[in-house]
């Protein structure tokens, strides 16, 4: 079982710059790290991670092979809006946040998985993931054709 501690990832910056999650909590088995680099709550960018274990069968006609374990990780990467400072006073406004970009991903794990279904499906996601198709889609919004 990983220790709540810091996670390091690279941005897509043309010289990549490492950002530091930093643990907030974990709740409910939910596990939640800030990148609090930029001093501004509201816009501190986020990961959480959560592993759901399947209920208890309770003769709902749920197979065993039907029973699965629910890895959820999701990314906010929220937005400030660009303010200027108030004409005469100096007062800069306060922080709001324009937008937010989000990542969903959910890995869905039979509890009859082996190790190594769940290494290869792992590998399959991180490499498709790092694919021309997906940054095509995800950072310069074109459509597949």
């Amino acid at each position: 079982m990983p220790a709540l501690a810091t996670v390091t990832i690279n941005d897509g910056a043309a010289t990549p710059v490492a950002h530091n999650f930093t643990p907030t909590n974990v709740k409910d088995a939910l596990a939640t790290w800030h990148d609090r680099a930029s001093g501004i709550a509201i816009g501190y960018p986020r990961i959480t991670t959560q592993l759901r274990f399947p209920s208890p069968a309770k003769g709902n006609g749920v197979s065993s092979q039907d029973r699965v374990m629910r890895a959820v990780m999701k990314i906010v990467f929220p937005v400030l809006e660009v303010t200027s400072a108030s004409t005469g006073t100096g007062i800069q406004p306060a922080p709001t946040k324009s937008y937010e970009l989000v990542f969903n991903g959910e890995f869905i794990l039979p509890e009859r998985s082996t190790t190594q279904n769940r290494k290869d499906l792992l590998a399959f996601a991180k490499n498709y993931l790092a694919t021309a198709v997906v940054s095509s889609v995800a950072q310069d919004l074109e459509s597949i054709y």
